[in-house]
């Protein structure tokens, strides 16, 4: 479905040249929740602006269903881009225009024919759960609301894609759920790709199939999501999802460090665990036949959209040879494990 091949993309100021895309390679499939996380700065505005085709790469190719969009004429490519939907951090709505005016905007601008505009923007409406609400202007309107506004809108068109960027940032999490949830759902019954844009790890869990960690312009690390968060490799993915965990607290952090100190022969682990591991009494196991304390410092069990995910932060003391040999055990169970210095 999209493609990106050897992405770059320069600016190009007075003084210097900008690199914020630096070989970016991706492959989207169809139906697919695909999610693109990193901080600001990482490039991931770049990226959302070469998908819908409003910028072109220095070099590289994007492709839409075969379809290389950055090498489209601009008529073609207007076409091209009513395929994409796009919703945003802050809603982007016309303040002047009702709930059924907003939906109707983008028909109008595609000169859909007046008698089926609005049969189907009363379908959008209903898909996203704002019946009722159709003659509300925006400011009368939860940020929830506005939010199913704003995806309702970029489904008008019927588009194959529909982009998200940062589309729950400005959301409350109960908010926040509700809005994944109904992504869910329309992902489901419209076998919609959608490219989720976000620096919070927590709905990249929540929904996506597969994800992309990006840092300085780069892909750094790509996978599906419930072996990105079992088994991370680079460190700022492992950032990302001790703070989806908490782990990152300061008042974690603080005991962990304290503990290290205090049991300098002991080791502190990040334990990760999927599916039926989750049921899996293997602490008490562990410190049975191996003779050692665990000390669960932190952890929790999240939902993924395939599987249950979960995460220990413990820590082993003991004599050292039955320390290293509860650390196998551990693995011998299918555990994903990382050994932490926080001495």
């Amino acid at each position: 479905m999209i493609e990106l091949k050897n992405i770059h993309k320069i600016y190009q100021t007075k003084n210097d040249n900008v690199t914020a895309l630096n070989d970016v390679n991706l492959s989207i499939d169809d139906g697919e929740i695909y999610g693109i996380v990193g901080y600001s700065g990482a490039g991931k505005s770049t990226l959302l602006r070469l998908l819908n085709g409003l910028e072109k790469p220095t070099d590289g190719e994007v492709s839409l269903a075969g379809k290389a969009l950055n090498t489209l004429k601009k008529a073609t490519l207007r076409k091209e881009r009513q395929k994409i939907g796009v919703i945003f951090q802050h809603f982007n709505l016309l303040w002047s225009r009702t709930v059924l005016e907003n939906i109707l905007f983008p028909l109008e601008i595609a000169k859909v024919p007046k008698s089926k505009r609005k049969k189907r923007a009363l379908e959008l409406i209903k898909l996203v759960g704002l019946e009722g609400r159709e003659d509300a202007y925006p400011s009368e309107l939860s940020g929830g609301q506005k939010q199913r506004v704003g995806i309702a809108r970029a489904l008008a068109n019927d588009p194959k894609v529909l982009l998200c960027d940062e589309a729950t940032s400005a959301l409350d999490p109960k908010t926040t759920e509700d809005v994944l949830e109904l992504l869910l759902d329309i992902n489901r019954k419209l076998n919609l790709t959608i490219v989720l844009i976000t620096h919070e790890m927590q709905v990249i869990r929540r929904i996506c199939d597969r994800v992309a960690v990006m840092s300085a312009g780069q892909v750094v690390e790509e996978g599906k999501v419930t072996k990105v968060f079992r088994n991370p490799q680079e460190e700022i993915t492992k950032q990302f999802i001790r703070q989806d965990t908490s782990a990152d607290s300061e008042d974690t952090i603080a005991i962990l460090h304290e503990l290290a100190q205090k049991y300098p022969e002991g080791k502190i682990a990040r334990l990760a665990f999927q599916g039926e591991q989750v049921r899996n009494p293997f602490i008490s196991k562990i410190s049975r036949t191996c003779n050692v304390d665990i000390n669960i410092i932190q952890g929790n069990v999240q939902e993924s959209q395939d599987s249950t995910v979960g995460s220990l932060y413990v820590q082993v003391t003991g004599d050292t040879e039955a320390v290293e040999q509860a650390l196998a055990q551990i693995k011998a169970f299918d555990i994903e494990i990382e050994v932490i210095d926080y001495a």
